[in-house]
């Protein structure tokens, strides 16, 4: 198992008192945002009281109308009632009567208006408040499901507005931190003439901040590119045990510096076939990842290890950090997305490196997944890639 070590210890970088990022500003500018969707939430409500108001409107007016026409009917045809007693005690015969009235029946020798017929028009007024309860029901769903959609689609844009504040306050921080970290060594440097060891020690924390600088504005610009379409990988064969070691190599000095201790048991033999960039990109950010989760829970161990699996290679990614709920497991790696609050938030990042490292695996042919036992867990970062045999390029 190897073990990345710092060649410096940590030094104390409270000489320089530089002002928290305020979130009032980002915070009330979301605010006003969320505010100004408030009229038109005001508005479908009101919409669609009034459209159920209007339903229920037509429902019962034509009610009213269909029992006033069904009314008259009856009316009219009870209206020939006196006519064909007259007849009937003319001594015209039942028969001719009922040939003449139709909608009269001669029962026992006394005129009725047809049952038939009284039922027929209660029957085509009940057909009709059917049509229009169907038809009103569904206007009702329609509309429902259209404000359902709207609905949905605002509360997409208000949680996409929110990782985007959060974003901009997360990107304003990782990158205030590095730079106070260089104008302090730089300021020290201009004050007084250090020794050689200080001189060398503070020389690397600043390649170390700018390396962190650097990592931030390339996640930034990978994001951009897989957006927009433009990812263009090169697939060779890469043996993993070597280019994992480099990687962590880079980032030893600044996970010692944070209590964390990162150590690797990759076997040499083990190849993927990937672009080495991709891969590059895909191990810092899980790694950086971890160190972060085990820095905020206090301290503790980054490990990684890789070995076959089918016809490919697994790469585990194991942490003794924060954890996280299962059910979140997914939405990690969504663009911006970052558990929690940003007013109340201590874990850093921008919500871009895992939303990188599953494009780059997904487009690598490969796949990701993240458990987690719960909060204070731990948790595994699971990379699946495709196998390749032979020696690295």
């Amino acid at each position: 198992m190897k073990s990345a070590s710092c060649p410096w210890p940590t030094t104390a970088a409270t000489w320089i008192n530089w002002r928290k990022l305020s979130p009032s500003s980002w915070t009330e500018s979301m605010l006003r945002r969320i505010r100004g969707t408030r009229p038109l939430q005001i508005g479908v409500i009101a919409l669609l009281v009034t459209c159920v108001a209007q339903v229920f409107y037509w429902v019962v007016e034509e009610a009213a109308h269909t029992g006033e026409v069904r009314d008259t009917m009856a009316a009219e045809y009870a209206s020939g009632l006196p006519v064909a007693e007259l007849l009937l005690g003319f001594g015209v015969a039942p028969a001719e009567v009922a040939a003449l009235m139709p909608h009269l029946d001669i029962l026992g020798g006394a005129p009725e208006v047809a049952r038939e017929d009284l039922a027929s028009l209660t029957s085509a007024r009940v057909r009709r408040l059917n049509r229009y309860g169907a038809e009103g029901t569904f206007f009702l769903v329609a509309l429902l499901a259209s404000m359902g959609i709207v609905a949905q689609a605002l509360r997409q844009r208000a949680e996409l507005l929110r990782r985007q504040e959060n974003f901009i306050a997360a990107v304003s921080h990782e990158f205030k931190s590095p730079l106070a970290s260089i104008k302090l060594a730089a300021e020290t440097l201009l004050i007084r003439e250090p020794d050689a060891y200080s001189t060398r020690r503070m020389a690397d924390r600043m390649v170390n901040d700018v390396d962190r600088l650097e990592i931030m504005v390339s996640n930034t610009l990978d994001a951009s590119r897989i957006t927009e379409g433009r990812l263009v990988l090169d697939p060779a064969p890469i043996e993993l045990s070597h280019a994992i070691d480099a990687v962590l190599g880079l980032g030893a000095c600044r996970a010692h510096i944070q209590g964390v201790e990162v150590t690797s048991s990759v076997a040499p033999g083990f190849f993927a076939y990937c672009d080495s960039r991709a891969l590059e990109i895909v191990i810092r950010n899980l790694v950086s990842n971890a160190v972060k989760s085990v820095t905020q829970a206090g301290g503790g161990k980054v490990r990684v290890h890789a070995e076959r699996e089918g016809r490919g290679v697994r790469i585990d990614v194991i942490d003794d950090g924060v954890g996280f709920h299962q059910r979140e497991a997914k939405k990690l790696f969504e663009k911006f997305y970052r558990p929690g609050d940003e007013l109340r938030r201590r874990t850093k990042g921008s919500g871009l490196g895992l939303f990188i490292v599953l494009r780059f695996v997904e487009e690598s042919g490969g796949r990701i997944s993240a458990n987690s036992p719960g909060e204070g867990g731990g948790a595994v970062f699971s990379v699946w890639l495709p196998g390749a045999e032979g020696e690295a390029a």
